[in-house]
């Protein structure tokens, strides 16, 4: 089951919403507002070489210094 970003077009408000099946969030968590909008959203990834060390990384290499989550939507920026 996948999990999507949505956004309110009302409030602004960004939330992730686990799909099963054809749901679709009925509303914005943060204001009610019926109206949400499923945003575009990249996979993460890191690649390791064969020592073990990182080679490349998708989630967390985004221009935020010191970020360390996997999901830039968490912080808002």
């Amino acid at each position: 089951m996948p999990i999507y970003e949505y956004q309110c077009t009302d409030c602004k408000h960004k939330f992730e919403y686990l799909v099963m099946g054809d749901s679709c969030p009925d509303k914005c968590p943060a204001c009610s507002s019926i109206s949400v909008n499923k945003q575009m959203s990249t996979c993460g990834f890191t690649s390791k070489g064969s020592s073990g060390e990182t080679i490349s990384s998708s989630a967390g290499a985004s221009s935020c210094s010191g970020c360390s989550s996997t999901n830039c939507s968490s912080c808002g920026s």
